[in-house]
């Protein structure tokens, strides 16, 4: 390689329109690392597959520590067409996620996932409203670019061959939730007075607190995270569904109602969202009224504002002309509906997606408020390690643009267990029998996608 050829070459090539998920069956079946993400509101949809160099940030300078990573990266690579001429690329150059919190003492179910992981794909297959595309990317110090590359596209013709939509049976509630009340009541109880305590003699105005319930099939079955992300996507449509398997076939997946923040052309837009109801199946104006109730409900605005406050101030030092929607809007899911504010504003020149994650993570929504009293208070009481639950998940392209989520509405999947995360915001007058509930119906969004393999012999 000379100075003057990249290091990491990109070959953007057009392909037949195509839904990557129809990818998943065959990945599973070859045992292939991947991300698959769906933002059905967008009309984007990519598979990646494979990694061409990865890193993994630890401790508390993870973010900062991810920049340093990707920058020379970025600079080291060049997407080309199926001609060889060089070409803007708008499509995911490398896949993240991040942990909630960095944590040298991890659980057991948490070890193998670390603080954060960062990806260049080997192979990725894209897909938006206007184009399909596969981007095969290639180390040109490890290898002869046209053997690479053929050899690259040989193997996503065999899985294009092989493709097909996930067709596994949804669980429809056939899942044991193993000491699922024992005593969890008491305990969320507990934490919520002693939250609202700290909060009526110190300067913690609001924190997120978040349980976790795990379930496991009947006998006959198998839970399939792949199946699981696709039901979870065809339901969610208002969501982000993500779905990030390893090689050891755990995996972490969910449908996020929230955007941590999309950079595009130097635009930058994120939401604050808190405040939730229950969805009403029984009648329309039932479902309306909830909803209602909602928007004139002290506590919910009064921590919605919270949340666009905060999210406005972190944004302060590198976003410039920031404005937020007047008042917050109703937001429908299947399961629930959210207060949501809708923030915008320009990037200034010198900053990247990264310190915008840094400056955002977490947001009130899911940590507290202030952010630091609220994780000290979160270190002492809420006795759960969260791993990569409300973490930020996500992408960036060549030029740096980019979207992450807030990994929520997530199930972390290992051998025969499935472990739901939900949490709640607790301000001073919230009701711990009404939060209680809220998290039963978040831990029902996923519950509900449960997926399962074809029954095997266990």
């Amino acid at each position: 390689m000379n100075e003057h050829t990249p290091r990491w070459v990109r070959f953007e090539i057009p392909i037949d329109t195509l839904d990557p998920w129809t990818l998943l069956p065959p990945l599973q079946q070859d045992g292939a690392r991947l991300m698959a993400w769906s933002a059905p509101s967008k009309g984007v949809n990519f598979v990646a597959v494979g990694a061409v160099i990865e890193f993994r940030p630890q401790g508390s300078a993870r973010f900062d520590e991810a920049r340093t990573w990707w920058k020379p990266i970025a600079e080291q690579l060049d997407t080309r067409n199926d001609g060889g001429q060089s070409i803007d690329s708008q499509t995911p150059a490398c896949v993240a996620g991040f942990a909630f919190r960095s944590d040298e003492q991890r659980s057991s179910e948490w070890m193998a996932w670390g603080d954060g992981a960062l990806c260049v794909p080997e192979i990725l297959i894209w897909s938006s409203s206007n184009k399909s595309v596969a981007v095969f990317t290639i180390d040109t110090m490890q290898d002869d670019t046209d053997e690479k590359l053929a050899e690259l596209r040989d193997l996503l013709d065999d899985w294009m061959s092989r493709a097909h939509p996930q067709s596994s049976a949804v669980a429809n509630g056939q899942v044991k939730a193993p000491g699922a009340l024992e005593g969890a009541w008491e305990a969320w109880r507990s934490r919520v007075e002693s939250a609202q305590e700290s909060m009526a003699t110190s300067g913690l105005r609001k924190v997120v607190l978040a349980r976790s319930q795990a379930f496991t099939p009947a006998e006959t079955h198998s839970f399939d995270p792949l199946a699981t992300a696709w039901a979870l996507r065809k339901r969610q449509t208002d969501s982000t569904t993500f779905l990030i398997r390893r090689k050891d076939g755990q995996a972490f997946l969910g449908s996020s109602p929230e955007t941590l923040v999309q950079l595009e052309n130097q635009h930058v837009t994120t939401v604050a969202l808190a405040g939730t109801r229950k969805r009403s199946a029984a009648s329309s104006d039932e479902d309306k009224a909830l909803g209602a109730a909602l928007l004139d409900s002290e506590k919910d605005r009064q921590e919605q504002k919270i949340v666009s406050e905060a999210i406005v101030d972190a944004l302060g030092a590198y976003v410039r002309d920031l404005h937020q929607t007047a008042d917050p809007e109703i937001v429908l899911h299947p399961d629930v509906q959210h207060l949501r504010t809708e923030i915008h504003g320009r990037l200034n020149q010198s900053a990247t997606i990264f310190e915008l994650v840094k400056q955002l993570h977490p947001t009130p929504a899911v940590g507290g408020l202030p952010r630091e009293s609220a994780l000290a208070w979160l270190d002492h009481h809420e006795h759960l390690d969260r791993g990569w639950y409300a973490g930020p998940i996500g992408w960036i392209n060549p030029s740096g643009d980019g979207e992450f989520v807030v990994a929520i509405r997530s199930v972390l999947m290992a051998g025969h267990i499935a472990s739901a995360f939900a949490g709640c915001g607790l301000v001073l007058n919230s009701n711990p029998a009404d939060e209680w509930e809220e998290s039963q119906i978040k831990l029902q969004t996923v519950r509900q996608g449960l997926a399962f393999q074809q029954s095997v012999d266990r």
